[in-house]
Order: C-alpha cells, then sequence, then structure tokens
C-alpha cells in the first residue's frame, strides 16, 4: 500500500475508527491510540482490498478487536484513572451522540454502526461476528437504555 493510499484512507475514516473506538473505551487518549494502531495495522497489512467499503469494513472489524483486546488486559483494569471528571456541560449542550456514549460498549458500537455509518443488522453481524439477533437484541436493548437515559434527564 502506498503512503498516497493510506492518506486517503485516513482522510476518509479517521473519524469513524476514532468514534467507534471512543464508544467502546470512553477515553479520548486511548481512542486516539487505537485509531493509531488501526491504521498502521492497514499499512502493514500489504493486503490489496477490493473496494473503499471492504477497507472500511476491515479497519472497523481491527478498531473493535483492538479495543476488545485493552479492555480485557491486566494493564487497562490496573490502571487508575489520573483525570478528574470536569463539571458536567449543560443541559443543552449534550447531543445524543454524548448519551449513546455512556452506554455500554456492546450497546453504542451497535448504534453507532447502525445509525451514524448506515450499516446494516446483517453487516453489523458481519462486521462484529454476531448473529442478526444479537445485533437486533442489542439494538433494541441499547434503544430502550437511551431512553430511560433520556427520561431521567428530563425527570431532573
Amino acid at each position: 500500500m502506498s503512503e498516497a493510499e493510506l492518506e486517503r484512507y485516513i482522510t476518509s475514516y479517521r473519524s469513524t475508527v476514532y468514534r467507534l473506538a471512543y464508544s467502546y473505551l470512553k477515553n479520548r487518549e486511548d481512542a486516539e491510540d487505537i485509531s493509531q494502531e488501526a491504521f498502521l495495522r492497514l499499512y502493514k497489512c500489504g493486503q490489496c482490498f477490493a473496494a473503499d467499503e471492504n477497507v472500511k469494513a476491515w479497519l472497523i472489524r481491527v478498531t473493535v478487536n483492538l479495543c476488545k483486546n485493552l479492555l480485557k488486559s491486566s494493564w487497562h483494569k490496573r490502571r487508575g484513572e489520573l483525570i478528574t471528571e470536569a463539571a458536567a456541560p449543560p443541559r443543552e449542550s449534550i447531543g445524543i451522540g454524548e448519551y449513546i456514549s455512556r452506554l455500554k460498549p456492546e450497546y453504542s458500537a451497535v448504534l453507532y454502526l447502525f445509525y451514524y455509518e448506515g450499516y446494516s443488522v446483517k453487516e453489523i453481524a458481519q462486521i462484529c461476528r454476531l448473529t442478526s439477533v444479537a445485533v437486533r437484541t442489542r439494538l433494541s436493548r441499547g434503544r430502550d437504555k437511551l431512553k430511560e437515559m433520556l427520561l431521567k434527564e428530563d425527570a431532573i
């Protein structure tokens, strides 16, 4: 893969890869590291892809795997959070994406892929190596949890 091709893929897919990593990790620095690692692996891969959509699906799959590996690593489990949480932003400034990112990774990832990236249930199942039923269940549960969060915010 040439550097020009890599730059084109980075320009096209960096926000997708970063947002997916952030939905899993809930940490900007970790999401940036995972994004960088995913593109580094793309460069080292040397595989020719038939279409740009294949590259996107490959990057999403690699990103999901890297996130899962980081979350289950003993280093990640033992580390402490160094940054104290800032005051919550005013309610008006919180978008739906912020609420989605507060969900568990299994819900936020499928919601992100379905609504923001426009993948079908079948495509998400292939990317995440789940059954279509599992994806539909996660979408449904994610929507329910999102609805609960939004109703709870309105009650305050």
